[in-house]
């Protein structure tokens, strides 16, 4: 199936601030779901009996909710006491709740509290009618849909307390910053953040700033710390640099044992310490067999703690510009073609996802290399692109 037919539909069900729809555009505009605007303007949850069933059986593909409604159910113009207010706006709530339940599982239905009032910046209007009046009750009608979703098993979405008093237009409605907000809540809620942990050697180092930068929004980004000190000598394993498979296997296995992985998907790019070869003893620092075995048990250590391993694949060398630039030691391509070819073999057998950052750089075309095998700083921020763009796609099937 297309990602097209299996996106998720949301229904969003409210008032003005859903009618008005800033922040359901911006959600439509993320991708990765459709959101249905059904919003109308003084709606109030106490009618949702009658009003709720036709919108829903107008959309059939709607297998989501968002429930965003009971501002109006409580200002003072209704001169019954607060607490009758809350009850009968519940009341409505719990009538398009058990409704949508026929349609689709709890975790699928989302209540959102509202998003506040401010009585000092709103308009003469809304405060004759009585919503500067609103905001005690706010925090317990708040508490109230949080007690129904506890009930029912559904989601809650908190925007109470979330936005300040520049977020709105008239005190009430929320201007362009203040949809921007809660668009920004609703899609933390809908798609939390993956925490990512990244280990790799020198090459990793050089596009960790770009992308750091394109994962902000949609992953929690974290590495092996000592980012200074990795880029004070490149070519040795210190710091940030995860250097040979051995040391990244050393690595990963002591932040396990202890519990200090607070990622829940690992991604790997090393090989190229381990085929640095002496030119005298022509001797590599990791010969292939053990390689192999150091990426066998990386996986089964990481996939056996319940996390998702990630493989990328080695970087291209030049061995004539390479040996020319670091007579200390030498990178052979017959070297690194082996040891790609074989970590390739161990992620397909595994199943493990690949993000193919060799033939990547390679299509970026001739002089790539500031010297001996680092790339130039446009190259490093085309494989952060290349690497984000890759995650996303693998996070979204």
């Amino acid at each position: 199936m297309s990602p097209q037919e299996t996106a998720p539909t949301y229904l969003c069900f409210g008032d003005s601030i859903t009618d008005n729809g800033g922040w359901i555009e911006s959600l439509n505009a993320q991708g990765g779901a459709q959101f249905i605007n059904v919003g109308k303007s003084g709606r109030k949850a106490q009618n949702m009996a009658s009003e709720f069933p036709p919108v829903l059986s107008a959309h059939p593909q709607a297998d989501h909710l968002l429930l965003f409604i009971g501002i109006n159910d409580l200002p003072s113009r209704d001169p019954r006491p607060g607490s009758e207010r809350i009850q009968a706006a519940m009341q409505g709530v719990r009538s398009a709740v058990d409704l949508a339940l026929e349609r689709m599982p709890p975790a699928n239905i989302h209540l959102l509290t509202p998003c506040g009032v401010v009585p000092d910046a709103m308009s003469e209007l809304n405060v004759r009618k009585g919503y500067a009046d609103a905001l005690p009750l706010l925090p317990e009608y708040s508490q109230a849909l949080r007690d129904l979703a506890a009930e029912r098993g559904l989601q809650v979405i908190d925007l109470l307390g979330h936005l300040d008093a520049t977020h709105f237009r008239d005190g009430l409605h929320p201007n362009a910053d203040g949809e921007a907000r809660i668009a920004e809540l609703v899609h933390a809620h809908l798609y939390p953040l993956a925490r990512l942990y990244w280990v790799g050697d020198s090459i990793s180092i050089n596009y960790h700033r770009p992308l750091q930068a394109v994962l902000a929004d949609r992953f929690r980004y974290m590495r092996k710390g000592g980012l200074t000190q990795a880029e004070a000598d490149l070519d040795q394993a210190q710091g940030a640099n995860g250097g040979d498979s051995q040391r990244v296997l050393a690595h990963l296995r002591e932040l396990i044992a202890h519990d200090r992985l607070s990622a829940d998907t690992v991604v790997v790019n090393c090989g190229l310490h381990d085929i640095k070869k002496d030119p005298q003893e022509q001797t590599l620092q990791v010969d292939l067999e053990t390689y192999r075995e150091n990426l066998k048990t990386m996986v089964q250590l990481v996939e056996g703690s319940g996390r998702r391993f990630i493989w990328v694949t080695t970087t291209p060398v030049d061995e004539v510009q390479h040996q020319k630039n670091n007579p200390s030691f030498h990178r052979l391509e017959a070297d690194l073609a082996a040891y790609n070819s074989a970590a390739l073999e161990i992620m397909k057998a595994h199943d493990i996802t690949i993000i193919d950052l060799y033939n990547f750089t390679r299509s970026l075309g001739p002089d790539l290399y500031r010297d001996h095998v680092h790339f130039h700083p446009w190259v490093s921020e085309q494989q952060a692109l290349f690497l984000a763009e890759r995650l996303r796609e693998v996070f979204m099937s």
